[in-house]
């Protein structure tokens, strides 16, 4: 008999998984400062507005070797024209990677790593990405319905947002002509 906490979670049809450990919500106010458009965020928090940007739902594993699982739902939407996102991070614990495995909806991920090197992937139903050790990653959902996906990383990666606070990611995704398209971030600091 195992002993250490369930080993089978279901994906729940309407986005996350289920049992969770831990649930995360980000709101607009939890990301203001992550937005490009600081001006459509102020407009949108002072109408008394705070739109739901993501959930996360998380297993987490305490023994070196064991993996995390999560679930990620970033709900369709834009601020000014750039589509929502999540925060992203680097690992802690820069020689972990990760993998993204597409549940639902359609969107992207950048990665990064701090030399600049920049990639993105696309994340749809059925899509496994692999984010290597030592690159910052983030999604976006650019489609028009929520976009649901795993995440599976060793137990001792931990999370580094305060590097992508401070720096941003090179890159941003924005619409342009009623399509998603990747820009230069004008506030992008390289590292």
């Amino acid at each position: 008999m195992l002993d250490r906490g369930s080993y089978t979670t279901k994906i729940l049809g309407s986005g996350g998984i289920y049992p969770y450990e831990s649930k995360i919500e980000r709101y607009l106010s939890d990301m203001r400062d992550y937005f490009i458009d600081r001006k459509a965020v102020e407009e949108i928090l002072s109408s008394g507005r705070n739109p739901l940007i993501y959930v996360v739902y998380e297993i987490s594993r305490e023994l070196r070797g064991e993996l995390n699982v999560g679930c990620t739902v970033i709900y369709p939407g834009k601020i000014g024209d750039e589509y929502h996102f999540t925060k992203g991070h680097f690992h802690s614990n820069v020689t972990t990677g990760e993998v993204y495995i597409g549940v639902s909806g359609e969107g992207l991920i950048l990665m990064q790593d701090k030399n600049g090197a920049f990639n993105v992937g696309e994340i749809e139903t059925g899509t496994v990405v692999y984010v290597p050790p030592g690159f910052a990653h983030r999604a976006v959902n650019t489609g028009k319905t929520e976009l649901v996906f795993l995440a599976v990383y060793p137990s001792d990666a931990g999370h580094d947002y305060e590097t992508i606070m401070r720096t941003g990611f090179a890159k941003i995704v924005v619409e342009r002509g009623g399509r998603p398209t990747l820009i230069d971030n004008p506030n992008y600091r390289r590292i």
